[in-house]
């Protein structure tokens, strides 16, 4: 197998893993809740900063996280469940419609592209750690090359999403909606257990 083959075969590893654990369709219901709170002509702008946020995350633990971790003397367990606890909040506000913060502004939903959509929900601790791992393993170039697929790609999923749950109708969205946030909860719980 030549240079080129492995480089290719990394590659290929790196994004499909990365895919699965970004598991970006989980993101869908969430997203689409927070986009249709805007007006339709900031959504695309919304979705943008998702993406752009989620990128920047990944891109920037590839390089410095290691690097950061050890100087603040955080370890990847304490980042897990500082994410964990995030989750839980959005998770339990979601399920009972519970308004966190300052009341609904066009500006505070524009920030949840950035907390807790593009991280902790799409470029979270598993995500981040499986970046960091396949730097190791192949390097920088194949690393951010995965993050930079996936990116496109949850670009899109996301994008057609919002179309996927229009057609699943306003009860089935909501349902939906209910549901992701009760398996995110226990999502986030199994985050903050498994670091203790």
């Amino acid at each position: 197998m030549t240079g080129i083959e492995k480089d290719l075969v990394g590659l290929g590893e790196a994004v499909v893993t990365l895919f699965i654990v970004l598991d970006p369709f989980t993101v869908v219901p969430f997203y689409v809740s927070a986009a249709e709170k805007l007006p339709p002509e900031r959504r695309g702008g919304f979705l943008n900063t998702l993406i752009y946020s989620a990128v920047f995350m990944l891109l920037a633990f590839i390089v410095i996280g290691d690097y950061l971790f050890e100087l603040l003397g955080v370890t990847l367990k304490d980042f897990r469940i500082a994410a964990g606890l995030i989750l839980l909040v959005y998770a339990i506000s979601s399920l009972f419609d519970i308004e966190i913060g300052a009341p609904s502004s066009s500006e505070s939903v524009e920030r949840q592209a950035i907390v807790p959509l593009a991280t902790p929900l799409l470029a979270g601790p598993g995500s981040i750690s499986t970046a960091l791992y396949f730097r190791y393993i192949y390097g920088y170039p194949i690393a951010i090359g995965s993050v930079l697929i996936n990116a496109a790609l949850a670009y899109v999923i996301l994008y057609f999403g919002e179309r996927l749950m229009r057609l699943l109708g306003k009860h089935g969205a909501l349902l939906i909606d209910k549901f992701m946030s009760l398996v995110l909860a226990g999502f986030a719980v199994s985050l903050i257990r498994a670091s203790l």
